[in-house]
Order: C-alpha cells, then structure tokens, then sequence
C-alpha cells in the first residue's frame, strides 16, 4: 500500500511547514509510531449466503485514532482480492459478509485506517457458505398392518435425503375410498419415530395411507400409498348347543357339547362347566376355564346312583357366553371288586438286587445253581452280581475249543422264562472263534434238549437267533435254526421272552415283539423245565462277560378273569396313563388275555364292561400283574 505512505509523508510536511511559521519559539514535532495491523482474523459461515467476520483492534495504535476498517475478500484463496467495504466507519471489529454464493469459499483480510495512515493487512481467514437446504426427500416402504378391529400400525423408512436439514416429524394422511380423497390424521407427529398406530377406526373397513417428511424447510412430497383392512368386530361368543350327559360308572359321566355357531370372531380358547346336584336349583363350578377347545369332558369322582345336571359356557379373548342347554344323567351303581384268586408267578429275581463275589455265589446257592464245562476243563471262568445284572465271564484255553459256565433254575411247572441278556463285544478277532450268549429253556429229563434265545458273535458281528436243539445225556446233536435276525448293527442287550409247553408249541418276543411262534414242532422237551443263563466260547483272547437281570418265570402267557356276570360282554388290561394295553372278550363267563410279550412285572387295572360300555367291575387300584394270574369277579 504505496500510497498510505505517501499520504502519510504529505501530511507530516505539512506539520512541519506549520510548525516553523511559529518560529524558534516553538515546540519541536517528532514522528509518530507505525501503526499495527489488526489481529486474530476469524470468519464463521452462518448460512448459504453469510459469513461473520471477527477480529481484534490492532495491538499497537502508534498514538492514533481508529477510525474505521478496509475489508478485502478473495474466492480464489488470496490470489486477487476486492475490496467490499473500503471504510466500515466505525471501531467496531465485527462485520457480516451478506449476499453470498451457496458452499463457496471467501477469503478475508481487514486494514486499521485513522486519519493519517492505514495500517498492513491482518492476517486472513476462511470459511465456505453452507450448502443449499431443501425440503426433504419423501419417506419410503410405507406399510399398513392391521392389529384389530379398531387399529392399523403403520411404519415407513426415514427419507433418505433430509434436505440438509434434520427431520422434525411426520404428516400422516388416510383415505377411505382407496386414494380418491385424503383427509390430514396428524398434521406433525413432532418425532423422528417411522412407526404410528392409528386407533378407533370402523371394523372391516379399509384404509390407505400415505406420510410426508418434515424439516425446517418445510414438508416433502408424499411417500407410497399403503392399505390394510381391520378386522370383524369381536364379541363374546354365542352359547355351545346340543349339550349331553352320558353316565360310563358308578363315578364318571361323560360330558359332549357342539361348538358355538358363531365364536365371535375370536377362537374359543375354553369352556367354563357347571353343575347341579338338585337338578339346576343351585349350580357349582366345576371347571372355571378348560384352555382347551375340546368338546367333550369327563366329570370324575361322583357318588353312584345320583342324578347330576350340567350346563356349559363358552370362552374367547372377548368373554363368556350365556349357558348352554342343560342335560343330567345318573351315575352307574357301585361297581364290583376284582381281586387276584391265583398267582402265576413262579419266580423272579431282578438280578440287580444284591452285590455278590465269586466265592459268596458258590457258597450260597438257595436258587440259581452254577456249573458248566469251564470247571471240566479247567478253564478261567467268573462270576458276581452287583446293581448292573448277574455276570458271567469264560474264556477258552485256545482257539476253537468250546468252554462255557452258567447259572440255572431249578425245575418247575413254567412255561414262560425271561431275562434281559446283555453280550460283550460286537465281534471276536480270530477267525473260526465265536462267543455265544443267550437264555436256554431245557427239559428236566437227562436229554439235553432245548429252546434258546441268544446271540452269536464272530469276526462279522453280532446276531440273534432262535434256535431249537435235541441230543442225549451228553449234549445237543441236532440243531434246528427257527428265526434269525437278518438287520444289520444289531444290538448288545435284547429283552427276551420264551413260552413253551416242551411239545409243539413255541412262541418268542424280543424286545417285546413276536419273532417267532409255532404250534406244530416235535420240541421233545417234556416238562418241567429248568432255564440257563449261560455264555459259551471257543476264543481264548480274553474273558468275556455275559450280563443277565430281570428274571422270572410264569405259569402262563394269559390272565385270565373268572366268574364275570352274564352282562359282561370285555375285559380291558389299562396303564396308569389310561392306555389300554391288552383287551379280551368275556366268553362263558370268563376273558382270556395274552400279555405274554410284556415286561412284567405289568403295572395296570383290570376292569370288567358291560354292553354299553359301562364299567361293572375293576380292581380296587394298579395291580402287579404276570401271566398266568387269575382274578375273580365277586
């Protein structure tokens, strides 16, 4: 700025001339100091078309006077400038900077002017106008979702362009003839939320919508149209119909009813059922709500020979309906006791019942007796009980001789044996060694002829088999394969059940299904039998051990019910559940019913019906039955 101090040179001449003409007597005028530019320069963008500018009074005035401030501004970054107020006229060290372009870059610096000088530049500053601020984008994935009969929950996406500025709310706009007219619901939600409920609306109408974004700018253009119909108005439910009462004993009546016609429009969710001792002069609740849809119940636990009267009422989300129809009926008279006249249980040991070495086995046989070629031929043998089962261990002295060892029953009139049988290994190493396992049935006579149920392991793996044998003193000579179990990956524990009468007859569950039965066989097998649990093996690589529990012994495979009145017409054998496990019709007086394939003892009741189902005699509680009981009806 040349010409600040050329100025500046002129006006101090001038001083001097005027100071001389005052002659010696006057006061000798020295130079003043420079003057300082004015500091700390800033410039604040405030809106797309301003920007305030700040700084401070120069630090060093040099005994002058401001008397205003140049301010020069650069969009180029200090490459030119211009001058946009050559003197403010004022101290003040604040100015506005109006009329701007949009997102733009100013540069700026300010002069300190006084009456003899302006001072150099202040240091400069920048700053950028804002960008545009529009109206935002519309709103997007509008979707209506009816919650009932009377609310619709709406939610949308946020615009994705906010217009440069932050969204405020929401206008929500609803038509009921599918978009012809609109009608304003909430004019600003006053929430950035994307989700609104609309309420008290009219049942099975439909209603569409569409929302507007709001900023400082203003409103957006719609976003989709989105519809949705509520649902039918819900009440409570029309009354259930055709209620019956029908008595099955002398302390059960069963209850059937049909639906309500019409449930409301919203699902029956249970029954509320009521009854009457005095024919419907005063009513007992007797079950406050079923939770169930079902239309039949079972009132349980009522005196014989009484005369009950019932109503019903059903239930939705809504209430209760008034009562249905009522109906009555009269418990059966006391139903008769059926009590066990005959055990068919020879014997049973669990086999699990008791922890027992070697050398207490051998000295104490009260049941089981123990032997077998292992003491013959001097080979290693092993037993002992614990709460697993009975073991048995042999092992052959080298390969393909036979040893085995046992534990056997006395001889005894049952015809049915029993046992769980447990093999080792699922094969044996060596070719041409086997290891067999499994419960025989023999006749008590010297021959050794025999029924088995056992397994068979070789170097290819494990079968079962029911086989069937004859011979002399000495041992088994002919064989006679009955069934094999050709599945593959057979099992190592089998439940397995023989029923024989050591003539024609044979008949064998495994794992509680028939593999195996005949009646026309030359068994040759004259009772009474003795049952071995026995493993035998011709592999001398180590012991292996045969495990047995759940022994027992029966007369027969059937219980039977004697002496049934003439109006019995079936027996049914029934699970605590209430399953009916076995069923047998009454014939002369008496039910024959096969349980032969059960695991006993068979925990159930016994009850004895009529032609019309009705119950007319049953044991007192759950019995302990085996084949070969026999129950009387008194």
């Amino acid at each position: 700025m040349k010409r600040n101090y050329v100025l500046f040179s002129s006006l101090l001449f001038s001083v001097l001339l005027m100071s001389s003409s005052f002659g010696p007597t006057a006061n000798a005028l020295s130079l003043p100091i420079l003057l300082q530019p004015p500091t700390n320069l800033s410039a604040h963008a405030v809106s797309t078309s301003q920007i305030n500018l700040y700084w401070n009074t120069p630090s060093n005035l040099g005994s002058l006077v401001i008397t205003g401030y140049e301010i020069q501004r650069s969009t180029n970054g200090g490459s030119s400038w211009s001058t946009i107020v050559s003197n403010t006229g004022s101290t003040s060290t604040v100015y506005s900077d109006t009329g701007l372009n949009p997102s733009t870059t100013y540069t700026y610096r300010v002069y300190a002017i006084t009456i003899l000088v302006t001072s150099p530049p202040s240091n400069t500053a920048s700053d950028t106008t804002f960008t545009p601020v529009t109206v935002p984008q519309p709103p997007t994935g509008l979707v209506a979702n009816t919650d009932s009969s009377s609310q619709i929950t709406l939610s949308w996406n946020a615009p994705s362009n906010n217009g440069g500025s932050q969204i405020t709310g929401y206008e929500i706009q609803r038509s009921t003839n599918g978009g012809s007219s609109w009608s304003t619901i909430v004019s600003n939600t006053g929430s950035t939320s994307t989700v609104y409920s609309d309420t008290g609306l009219s049942p099975s109408t439909t209603y569409t919508y569409r929302v507007y974004a709001i900023n400082s700018v203003g409103t957006s253009s719609q976003s989709n149209t989105a519809s949705a119909t509520t649902s039918v108005a819900t009440t409570a439910p029309q009354p259930p119909t055709s209620l019956s009462a029908n008595a099955i004993s002398s302390s059960q009546i069963n209850l059937s009813w049909n639906a309500p016609s019409n449930n409301g429009n919203s699902a029956i969710t249970g029954y509320e059922i009521q009854r009457s001792d005095n024919g419907g002069t005063t009513w007992s609740v007797i079950s406050q709500n079923t939770g169930s849809a079902s239309t039949v119940y079972s009132d349980t636990g009522l005196n014989p020979s009484t005369t009950y009267t019932y109503r019903v009422y059903a239930i939705n989300a809504i209430g209760t309906s008034s009562a249905s129809n009522t109906a009555s009926a009269t418990t059966l008279v006391q139903i008769h006791n059926l009590t066990i006249t005959q055990s068919g249980l020879v014997v049973s040991d669990s086999l699990t019942n008791e922890t027992m070495t070697k050398d207490q086995l051998l000295a104490n046989q009260q049941f089981w007796h123990y032997g077998g070629s292992a003491t013959v031929n001097n080979t290693p043998y092993d037993i002992s009980r614990d709460p697993q089962g009975f073991h048995i261990g042999v092992q052959s002295y080298n390969d393909g001789n036979w040893t085995g060892f046992y534990g056997v029953t006395p001889s005894s009139n049952a015809v049915l044996f029993h046992a769980v049988v447990t093999t080792p290994v699922q094969s044996v190493p060596t070719t041409n060694d086997f290891y067999e396992n499994g419960l025989y049935v023999q006749t008590g006579s010297q021959n050794v002829n025999y029924v088995t149920c056992f397994a068979d392991t070789g170097t290819a793996g494990t079968v079962w088999a029911i086989v069937s044998a004859t011979g002399n003193v000495n041992g088994a000579t002919n064989f006679n394969v009955l069934w094999v179990d050709q599945s593959a990956n057979q099992p190592l524990t089998r439940d397995c059940t023989i029923i024989t009468n050591g003539n024609n007859y044979l008949k064998v569950y495994l794992d509680g299904m028939m593999v195996y039965t005949s009646n026309t066989l030359n068994l040759q097998m004259p009772g009474p039998f003795i049952a071995f649990l026995e493993p035998q093996t011709s592999y001398p690589g180590q012991m292996l051990y045969g495990t047995y529990k759940d022994y027992y012994s029966t007369t027969d495979e059937n219980v039977k019910v004697t002496n049934n009145p003439s109006n019995a017409v079936r027996v049914d054998i029934i699970s605590p559940s209430g399953t009916v496990i076995a069923s047998g019709a009454v014939n002369s007086g008496v039910a024959t019913i096969s349980i032969g394939q059960y695991h006993y003892p068979m925990a159930a009741t016994i009850k004895v019906y009529d032609s019309g189902n009705n119950v007319i005699a049953s044991t007192a509680n759950v019995v302990n039955m085996f084949g070969g009981d026999v129950y009387s009806y008194n």
